[in-house]
């Protein structure tokens, strides 16, 4: 099932998802030493276009893919970005396109098999498949009631669909898909919300859309719930949280 596709969905993650990326553009960039940016890189999974969007910073051409039409039709626009319908599978580029594919917490929903078969046909050899991810982790600084809020109430009213979490990103195992596992950086982002900045982001998270989707709640329900539930948090008009990130940088072999 597709979280993400409906129009009242992407408008809702084009407003209440924060533009982290940037900071993990940079941190890539360091990594890989870079001192001249790549001829073309593909995001997939792109959603809105913000992960494309930070892409920018890496490549002279950026190409994002996603599965739905309304993420795409409010993505970020640059002439240097094309966007393409299309599952992270099954992608519409020809062999030994990419120097760099990029993924934005999207894998997780993927194939994750076909998906590797995948990129090792679009990538250059040698080439790089980046992962990334920006997670809740529910470190409201100088609230430490709040770590227990989001597990102990958040999660049990909105409990997170099955997602691919266990899969094997070890060296031995993806030499047999023609990659290499380097190295996986781990970190922490700052994001600043108020009050109805946080619940706009909570409404963006599959928790919730999956209910709404399958109509057991409604977003007037959730606001109405998280309004009151984060109130006691917000003593003041903004609050910092701090997100896990972390960064897996895979190479294909030949």
């Amino acid at each position: 099932m597709n979280y993400f596709e409906t129009k009242n969905v992407a408008e809702r993650y084009e407003k209440g998802r924060p533009f982290f990326h940037a900071n993990t553009m940079e941190k890539i960039k360091n990594y890989l030493g870079q001192t001249t940016k790549f001829d073309k890189a593909l995001d997939i999974a792109c959603g809105t276009g913000l992960s494309t969007k930070a892409l920018l910073a890496l490549a002279e051409q950026v190409y994002g893919t996603d599965i739905s039409e309304e993420m795409l039709n409010l993505a970020y626009k640059d002439k240097k970005i094309i966007y393409t319908i299309a599952t992270a599978e099954n992608q519409p580029f020809e062999n030994n396109t990419f120097n760099l594919v990029t993924v934005s917490s999207g894998v997780h929903w993927f194939d994750i098999e076909l998906f590797l078969k995948e990129c090792n046909r679009i990538l250059k050899p040698k080439s790089w498949l980046i992962l990334y991810e920006n997670y809740f982790i529910s470190e409201m600084q100088d609230v430490e009631e709040f770590s227990a809020w989001f597990p102990d109430s958040y999660c049990q009213k909105y409990p997170s669909p099955p997602r691919q979490n266990n899969y094997a990103w070890s060296d031995e195992n993806l030499k047999s898909k023609n990659f290499r596992f380097d190295n996986e950086q781990i970190f922490k982002n700052e994001v600043e919300f108020t009050i109805d900045e946080l619940i706009l982001y909570f409404t963006t998270q599959s928790n919730i859309t999956s209910q709404i989707e399958k109509q057991e709640t409604s977003y007037q329900e959730v606001e109405h719930w998280l309004q009151k539930e984060l109130k006691p948090f917000f003593t003041k008009e903004k609050r910092t949280i701090n997100y896990g990130n972390w960064i897996k940088y895979l190479q294909k072999l030949d």
